[in-house]
């Protein structure tokens, strides 16, 4: 191999191993349905109303854009620098009521656990400021 054929080799290599280098060396976490669940979804003891509100205003404070919402279904989808969070709700009682956070990166179904993370800890502050009248 010349000089110039290794050259091009490693540079076409390096090519194709950026966008693996650049995107914070994240892996893909193979999660069982089970822990998957318990991942996204989150029982909260508010009604349905109260829930849909603060989830809307927790992914304005995570700096997410509505894409769409419908409050009578219990659906939010938002999007922030092509991340996307689709949050279903259902209610479970007349204070009681599930939330499901999926999430997305670039049009490709990603679990980023430390989004989920932050959109639940939002929610439930919102939900127990609320709850004070703060």
């Amino acid at each position: 191999m010349t000089r110039r054929s290794a050259l091009l080799h490693t540079t076409a290599l390096l090519a194709l191993a950026a966008p693996g280098l650049l995107s914070g060396c994240q892996s893909d976490v193979a999660y069982s349905q089970s822990a998957l669940n318990s991942l996204q979804t989150r029982e909260f003891n508010f009604t349905i109303d109260k829930t849909f509100d603060a989830c809307v205003g927790s992914l304005f404070d995570l700096g997410y854009t509505i894409r769409s919402s419908d409050k009578r279904g219990g659906f939010v989808s938002a999007v922030n620098q092509g991340s996307m969070l689709q949050i279903k709700l259902d209610q479970l009682g007349p204070t009681n009521t599930a939330v499901r956070v999926s999430t997305s990166e670039g049009g490709q179904t990603r679990v980023d656990k430390p989004l989920i993370d932050a959109f639940f800890n939002t929610l439930e502050r919102r939900l127990l400021t609320a709850e004070r009248g703060t």
